[in-house]
């Protein structure tokens, strides 16, 4: 990978003749596809967050569309759900393309032609090699994401050529398994809250007693929650 910098803007929807199409929706450029989860309506004049998911390796994504189904109408916000080219995202698979984030720059961009989004309140949430996907375009672009909410991100990368609003912090959800044999708890998960924190960043982090290299079954439910929940200040939460 040569950059993890965004090459794109948000831009306001185009009038159209016709409607959006709502519910699912498919998102395709050559070998790459998503798949982009609406409300059932869209209210005039309103604007919607947009919530963007990564699948580990081994692309789970069919998996994170039946998780995700039911959001969009709860969360008022739209979900999409891209899937890697190679087995995991380019980050870590490497290689002369840069498929994925090309892809994700096309999706977004398309999306913010279609669809009214709050450009303000763009989240990223990551599993394993998603995780650290997510978490390296946040530190990446400054300002351009309000969250990244991670599940067992194993390393960040943080582009030297990132740009953008550096006085809009990212907020990170960060979630572990104590007894995560890939990522051990000591080496990965506290050293990657402290450097977070000592950086700067808001750091909410969130312990799975016992967990292993497999999601809990409440870390989307409640790391979705801490996103959406009215907020009452600024402080960090920590362990």
């Amino acid at each position: 990978m040569d950059r993890m910098t965004l090459r794109l803007r948000h831009r306001s929807t185009e009038v159209r003749d016709e409607a959006s199409p709502l519910g699912f929706v498919s998102v395709e450029l050559g070998p790459s596809r998503a798949v982009l989860l609406t409300p059932s309506t869209i209210e005039p004049g309103g604007n919607y967050p947009l919530i963007t998911v990564f699948h580990g390796a081994g692309r789970q994504d069919e998996l994170l569309v039946k998780a995700c189904r039911d959001e969009p109408n709860r969360r008022q916000a739209l979900f999409l759900i891209p899937r890697s080219v190679e087995p995991s995202w380019d980050l870590i698979h490497g290689g002369a393309g840069q498929c994925d984030l090309e892809f994700l720059e096309y999706a977004w961009d398309l999306i913010y032609r279609r669809y009214p989004i709050d450009s303000e309140r763009q989240v990223l949430i990551g599993y394993s090699d998603g995780a650290s996907y997510a978490l390296s375009l946040a530190l990446s672009n400054p300002g351009f994401f309000d969250a990244a909410l991670c599940w067992a991100a194993g390393f960040a990368m943080m582009d030297r050529g990132a740009v953008g609003a550096k006085d809009r912090r990212t907020r990170f959800y960060l979630e572990y398994g104590t007894a995560d044999p890939l990522f051990p708890f000591d080496k990965i998960a506290l050293p990657m809250r402290e450097n977070l924190k000592r950086a700067g960043y808001e750091v909410k982090f969130s312990v799975d007693e016992g967990g292993r290299h497999w999601p809990s079954g409440s870390f989307q439910r409640e790391a979705l929650d801490w996103y959406f929940a009215p907020r009452k200040g600024h402080a960090e939460d920590g362990m």
